[in-house]
């Protein structure tokens, strides 16, 4: 099974022969830990006793090292059984124990005691050993000699200085020692010339093959025969274990249903990139191994385990008290059996499942030792805090500063409640008011970040500390900051009007937050005592400072070039940044929608979507999608905007309002709206809002949404009463730009359903009189409506301009709609430009899934060219079919207008959500009732198709 294993039985065999032969032999076999000496040993011994040898087994212990004689003592009771057990021929002959001689050498085995001559202890044990091999061959056999008593010792090697007239093989086994220096008597016993020495190498690729081989009932592949040695590194008892753990695995992928996905721990099984399953009994065997080595070894791993990436040899030598050059032995010995990988516990279960049979107490002073051993020499802050976490709240003077840069830290990169762990550790740890209330607004901060909608609590609750003078600065302006996000108004203008007393050291933090008022709450600012100081943004500035200033000034200036360029820089700046620089990435991409740069700021949400893959902060995670929401609806993905702004709704959403869940319903109600999904607008729209909310941004939004309901579902009157109440806020709070919410637009829609085209007018011209600030979409809408108030023979030109900018900026709805009017207009004007310009309307709202277009634009009625009858002289081919096509139903209609526009059986059978077997029954009348056989006498006879809505 094992070649090299067989190979040196074999020459243990000759051993033994040579010894039946009477002349003694000695023999060692040597080997590091669990290599499979015992196993050789053993094999050893029961060949002996097949071929009629006596054997006498002893096991050393390094408990019983220090008893003298107590492995002598186990020899005697060996022989004792031997005594008592073997029965010879009645007459005694040859190989057969005499019972008379029996009696007598048992009346010799009594133990010796540390008071009798060692020397004559050596001699009647010699004298015993060599009556029994009168006998028959005698095999002693010592597992583990380095733990043999230095008495039982010194009666060895006295045996082993007279072997050569005895019929006696005597047969070690000694492991490699880390940390001991042998006993003198014993290099005297294993190190005699006579002795042979036989040493046992790690198992080969084969011999873990023949070992698997006799473990599985089919055999693995070579990758895998390679990944188990490479794992166990070549030691009997690891490889054995990860057989094993591939023979469980493999029966539970035989077993009905799905297999349970793994986890990287003590009760799980992981499987290596080269395929080798690791779990539960490769983890035992792996504690086994160590405390085989003994307690200094246990001890070295258990602090391996603690440490984990912070090891270094000298904090590792600190930690454990084991000298630095022991270690070294100790971490050679541990990477080649593969247990560690570049002075790291390799997997992390076995990690676990180290520290998991750690006493309590010992794990916890280990721990805060290594925490100061780390905070001592320089170690980042997370992984010191890492060992605070479970020691629990301690007061020395440097733990306080630890955790809050750990938290810090563990925040920006996206780790967010490991942060809050630290931060309430933090707490606990605080002795000092001031340092308690720091702490907490970093802890409300990171409560955001986890649970944005759950989060108010924290900020009110600091209210009272900062009036009272205790939390000062930015930590204060930060639970200002948070107030804000809640709609706590009330709160947070005290607060800051409390803050804002002039200092200069503050007017670059007072400047952000008003940048920040000014973007997402404009109609708070006129309720400050005192206006907050107004700076620049430098471009060293922080990232969320330059993504507030360019908010701001695209709200009061549309596509300022500056500001555009001031966002865009943000991004740039972005790459491989910490968690805490995403701050700024929403209003960044709110700064690019409003300038109505779509393309840009799509790819850019793309990038920062991918990235926000890994970072644990669901606030930040929720304000990007519910701005990647309002792109996608203004780029007319109507279905993809109502599912971002769902998931981001259903993180930002909680028992009261914010400013972001507001943001993200509003585009829920305006992307079904288009959509023409009126129940699930109204149903977002139930719930009253509270009026703080109209003094934010998303108010506005709010606003303009619920007119765009109102418009849709002929309440024109509650329509025009929103509209009206966003643009005086925006001229109120100088932010009336058309592409933050077009009110002029919505206003003018509703005066033309109301029949005031003269008031229409008037709000368009006012629209148009502003100045051009390079807003492409908003200004095609604005053309747009435009159209709508002119004359239908002057609606063709300006629509087209429409078109293009619309199409241009990647406004693929509002584009759709412009060609919608587009083709009403040719329509109405007898242009056969109408139907396909009506069909490109049709597929550009398909694309958009805006269904309620889609139906609008779906023929319905025969046009009156058709219904008149022709003059008595009139000639042509499509006389009869004209005359014909009345006589259609309203389905076969529909199928004709469908079929005369080019499109296939199966896009009518998809636009009419029928069947293509009904579409094909549908033309098959068509063309019987209009006598034509196909498509083209179809299409010549229908070149003047109505797009009348239904």
């Amino acid at each position: 099974m094992l070649k090299e294993r067989d190979k040196i039985l074999e020459q243990l065999d000759d051993l033994l022969i040579q010894s039946t032969r009477g002349r003694g032999a000695i023999a060692a076999i040597s080997g590091s830990t669990a290599v499979g000496k015992t196993t050789t040993l053993n094999a050893l011994a029961e060949r002996a006793t097949s071929a009629g040898s006596i054997v006498l087994n002893v096991v050393s212990s390094p408990h019983e090292r220090e008893v003298p004689y107590s492995a002598l003592a186990q020899l005697l009771h060996s022989i004792e059984a031997q005594c008592i057990t073997t029965e010879g021929p009645a007459n005694g002959g040859p190989g057969s124990l005499r019972h008379d001689s029996a009696s007598a050498v048992a009346a010799a085995l009594t133990p010796p005691g540390p008071q009798d001559d060692p020397l004559a202890v050596a001699r009647r044990t010699y004298q015993v050993i060599a009556e029994l091999t009168t006998w028959r061959p005698v095999l002693i056999t010592v597992d583990d000699i380095q733990h043999t008593d230095t008495a039982t010792l010194s009666c060895l090697r006295h045996l082993a200085q007279r072997l050569t007239q005895l019929s006696l093989a005597l047969v070690f086994t000694h492991g490699v020692s880390v940390d001991e220096q042998p006993a003198r008597v014993l290099d005297d016993l294993l190190y005699r010339t006579s002795a042979r020495h036989f040493h046992l190498e790690p198992l080969s690729r084969v011999d873990v093959m023949g070992l698997a081989a006799s473990r599985l009932p089919v055999l693995p592949s070579d990758r895998l025969i390679v990944e188990i040695h490479r794992q166990s590194g070549g030691n009997p008892l690891l490889a054995l274990a990860l057989i094993e753990e591939h023979r469980l695995r493999a029966a539970s992928e035989s077993l009905p249903g799905p297999v349970p996905p793994g986890t990287d721990g003590p009760g799980h099984q992981t499987t290596t990139e080269g395929g080798a399953s690791i779990g539960p009994v490769f983890y035992q065997a792996v504690l086994a191994y160590l405390h085989r080595l003994g307690p200094r070894a246990v001890r070295l791993a258990r602090c391996l385990a603690l440490l984990d990436e912070a090891t270094t040899p000298l904090l590792l030598s600190r930690l454990s008290g084991i000298d630095p050059e022991l270690l070294k032995r100790y971490i050679r010995l541990f990477t080649s059996m593969g247990v560690l990988d570049g002075g790291r516990l390799r997997h992390a279960g076995v990690r676990q499942a180290v520290l998991g049979e750690m006493p309590h107490g010992e794990a916890t002073q280990q721990r805060y030792r290594a925490a100061c051993l780390l905070n001592e020499g320089g170690a980042p802050p997370q992984a010191v805090a890492m060992h605070l976490l479970s020691v629990g709240p301690l007061h020395d003077g440097w733990v306080l500063p630890v955790l809050q840069e750990a938290a810090s830290h563990a925040m920006e990169d996206g780790d967010v409640p490991q942060g809050i762990r630290y931060l309430e550790l933090a707490c606990e740890c605080s002795s000092d008011e001031g340092q308690r209330l720091s702490t907490k607004s970093l802890y409300a901060y990171g409560q955001w970040q986890l649970r944005p909608a759950e989060s108010g609590p924290h900020f009110r609750a600091l209210k009272g500390p900062i009036l009272e003078g205790k939390l000062t600065g930015e930590d204060a302006l930060w639970v200002a900051e948070g107030m804000l996000f809640h709609l706590n108004f009330d709160e947070a203008v005290e607060v800051v009007d409390h803050v804002n007393t002039g200092d200069e050291n503050l007017s670059k933090a007072l400047h952000s937050t008003r940048m920040l008022m000014a973007a997402e709450v404009p109609g708070l600012l006129e309720r400050l005592n005192r206006p907050l100081p107004a700076t620049t943004a430098p471009a060293t500035s922080h990232a969320e400072l330059r993504a507030r200033h360019a908010l701001a000034l695209v709200l009061e200036n549309g596509a300022d070039k500056y500001a555009i360029a001031l966002a865009e820089q943000v991004f740039q700046g972005s790459q491989s940044r910490p968690i805490s620089r995403l701050s700024g990435l929403p209003k960044a991409l709110l700064a690019l929608c409003y300038a109505d740069q779509l393309d840009a700021a799509a790819t850019w949400y793309e990038l920062v979507s991918a990235e926000m893959e890994g970072p644990d902060a669901p606030g930040w995670r929720a304000q990007i999608e519910s701005v990647g929401a309002l792109l996608s609806l203004r780029r007319g993905r109507l279905a993809d905007a109502v599912r971002q702004a769902e998931t981001a709704y259903a993180r930002l959403s909680g028992p009261r309002w914010n400013v972001s869940s507001a943001l993200a319903l509003t585009v829920l109600v305006e992307a079904h709206t288009a959509m023409g999904n009126h129940q699930a607008a109204a149903k977002h729209l139930a719930a009253e809002p509270p009026p703080a909310l109209f003094l934010t941004r998303a108010g506005l939004h709010y606003l303009y949404a619920r007119g765009r309901h109102h418009l849709a579902t002929g309440n024109t009157y509650l329509a025009l009463s929103d509209f009206q109440e966003c643009g005086t806020l925006m001229r109120r709070w100088n932010i009336d730009s058309p592409s933050l919410a077009p009110w002029r637009l919505g206003e003018a829609e509703v005066w033309l359903r109301l029949g005031d085209r003269e008031q229409a007018a008037r709000l368009i011209e006012k629209q148009l009189t502003n100045p051009d600030t390079g807003l492409t979409r908003s200004r095609g809408m604005t053309l747009h409506t435009l159209a709508l108030v002119q004359a239908t023979a002057k609606q063709p030109p300006i629509l087209r301009d429409a078109f293009r900018l619309l199409e241009a900026s990647g406004a693929r709805y509002e584009a759709a709609c412009v060609l919608a009017d587009l083709s009403r207009a040719y329509q109405q004007l007898g242009d056969k430009r109408a139907r396909p310009t009506a069909r490109r309307a049709w597929r550009l709202a398909k694309s958009c899934q805006a269904e309620s277009l889609c139906q609008a634009l779906l023929p319905t009625s025969m046009p009156q060219s058709m219904e008149t009858r022709p003059t008595e002289g009139s000639r042509g081919p499509d006389r009869g079919v004209q005359d014909s096509f009345g006589t259609l139903s309203e389905s076969e209609r529909r199928v004709a207008m469908l079929a005369a526009q080019g499109y296939a059986n199966r896009e009518i059978a998809e636009r009419l959500f029928i069947t293509v077997s009904t579409v094909e029954q549908h033309l098959t009348r068509v063309y019987r009732k209009m006598g034509i056989r196909n498509r083209e006498q179809l299409l010549q006879g229908a070149h003047a198709v109505s797009y009348e809505s239904v």
